[in-house]
């Protein structure tokens, strides 16, 4: 297995794991509110955004899906949560630009996340 493989492997485990983690602390706190609204922007027909997708609906009763390449600040309106995430661990990720006044909650996933962190100045960004 190529390291660009296994690297994929554990971005992919990794997120999983935030979303259990996550959906478990729901559970503790709120029996887990179905009604919250979720986006998840990503490469669209990916197996990556089908994964996440159905585990998503699974425990939320509104899941919709965008492309990280259009998104803008707008595609979250209507939604509690986005989640922004892209199937190819890369430096070469589509990096959506948002304004310094984007107060809308994100989750950002994968090397794409990491990089899209950076460009908002975020303490989880990559240095």
């Amino acid at each position: 297995m190529r390291n660009m493989d296994r690297l994929n492997a554990f971005v992919h485990a990794a997120g999983l794991s935030l979303l259990i983690l996550l959906a478990s602390a729901a559970l503790v706190e709120a029996q887990v509110n179905r009604s919250l609204k979720i986006l998840y922007a990503g490469r669209p027909g990916s197996d990556r955004e089908k994964d996440f997708v159905a585990f998503l609906k699974e425990h939320f009763d509104t899941v919709q899906t965008g492309s990280l390449e259009t998104f803008k600040e707008t595609d979250t309106q209507g939604f509690d949560v986005t989640l922004l995430d892209w199937d190819w661990n890369d430096i070469q990720c589509p990096r959506p630009e948002v304004s310094e006044t984007f107060t809308r909650p994100v989750i950002t996933l994968g090397v794409p996340g990491g990089l899209i962190c950076r460009r908002w100045r975020l303490k989880t960004g990559y240095m």
